[in-house]
């Protein structure tokens, strides 16, 4: 009996996740202007599976990132959470990483990386070296 309703139970679970809402991964305008600048970098490690991640600002969805790329939102001067989630397979649900806490200044550019250390996706500040000139 359990044998028969096993395909039927399949093919319903198919046939549903087709119909759910896909979300739209779109850059969202609101971070294209502001005095304050955030620059995310996507960093690949070894331990990296080459997911994209949706970068998120104070839990607003900022824009998708994949592996090695950087995107620079633009904020209001003060404390931000710069966060962001991992689609699981199939795009059905989201892995959330936590989001690192920035204070933004105008005309100050912070750096945030997301990469993979030790299995453990993480959002962090860092700070550039400086350049010789």
């Amino acid at each position: 009996m359990i044998a028969r309703f096993t395909p039927i139970a399949l093919f319903a679970v198919v046939a549903l996740a087709g119909c759910a809402k896909k979300h739209s991964y779109q850059d969202d305008p609101t971070f294209a202007a502001g005095p304050a600048q955030v620059s995310v970098s996507h960093v690949m490690t070894r331990t990296d599976d080459g997911s994209s991640v949706f970068v998120t600002v104070d839990g607003k969805d900022a824009g998708k990132l994949n592996g090695g790329q950087s995107k620079d939102l633009f904020l209001t001067p003060g404390k931000h959470k710069i966060g962001g989630y991992v689609a699981t397979l199939f795009g059905l649900g989201r892995v959330t990483i936590n989001p690192v806490e920035v204070n933004t200044a105008k005309g100050e550019v912070k750096h945030v990386a997301y990469e993979v250390k030790s299995d453990k996706p993480t959002f962090t500040e860092w700070t550039p070296p400086a350049t010789e000139g």
